[in-house]
């Protein structure tokens, strides 16, 4: 699918821009992966045509890159990964766990997992103690639609409002987001995090060296899930646990006020603003 030429990414003046690219959204990769796979065509697609239970740390950073590349990249490689991406999810089609028929490019599924990105940032935004206010919250979901429409989500896929999309996945969670093979998966894969190959045979050492990472990372997933759908998919804190979470938010957002302004959105992302100013300035 060849990008339409009349449609614009948004630029480095936008919202999606300049908080986007934010080392703390890889705190939410879990909730944010549990709200798209609770979906049952997304979950039947990644269950049955996905590596994901074996590699899941390199599905999400591959999501996270592809995601990047679109907003962030020159818009010959904004162009590529488009194609690429479509390319890849035009083969994954099947049936659930239910016996219906799925299909990835599906206006749906595919506008349900575009539309689930945009809560991801607003989410972690909320949790870490920088909400957006009630304008940025739909300053952000509009320019995130306009994103879409170059994926192939088209108008009325989406609503038009941020509110109108909180009323979406809190009635989804309520009568169609379940348990299923790949929410599973993905809640057991948050809590451990694998070592890369070449530190596999010191992997015991690895395992009781990030236990407490592996910890936080289920706090933060289930935490920071819709209401709606925790409940629906009984996950729930421990008061203790409950706790915890504040703590580490409260630490989280206590370290980000000591960064100076400039620099808080972390070393990940402002390397990725500084590349992609470059190829705006140039294009």
């Amino acid at each position: 699918m060849a990008m339409p030429t009349d449609l614009r990414r948004p630029g480095p003046d936008s919202l999606v821009w300049r908080r986007m690219a934010d080392d703390r959204m890889i705190l939410l990769g879990g909730a944010t992966l549990v709200l798209q796979v609770a979906h049952p065509a997304v979950g039947a697609g990644v269950a049955q045509h996905s590596n994901f239970k074996a590699e899941p740390w390199r599905r999400l950073y591959g999501t996270l890159v592809s995601l990047t590349t679109i907003v962030y990249g020159s818009h010959a490689q904004a162009v590529r990964e488009v194609e690429r991406l479509r390319d890849m999810h035009r083969s994954i089609k099947g049936v659930d766990e239910a016996g219906r028929s799925y299909a990835a490019l599906r206006p749906a599924p595919w506008a349900w997992v575009h539309g689930t990105l945009a809560w991801h940032v607003i989410r972690a935004n909320e949790l870490f103690g920088t909400p957006f206010t009630s304008e940025e919250k739909q300053q952000y979901w509009t320019e995130w639609l306009d994103i879409g429409r170059l994926l192939g989500v088209r108008d009325g896929d989406l609503p038009a409002t941020w509110s109108e999309f909180q009323a979406v996945v809190a009635d989804a969670a309520r009568s169609e987001l379940g348990d299923n093979v790949s929410v599973r998966d993905v809640v057991a894969a948050i809590s451990e995090v694998p070592p890369p190959r070449w530190l596999r045979p010191i992997g015991p050492v690895w395992k009781v060296a990030l236990k407490p990472a592996g910890r936080v990372a289920r706090l933060v997933t289930i935490g920071a899930l819709p209401p709606e759908l925790a409940v629906a998919l009984e996950l729930r804190l421990t008061d203790a646990e409950a706790r915890s979470l504040r703590r580490f938010t409260r630490l989280v957002a206590l370290l980000r006020r000591l960064v100076p302004p400039p620099l808080r959105p972390g070393p990940a992302a402002l390397l990725i603003q500084w590349q992609s100013r470059r190829r705006w300035q140039q294009a």
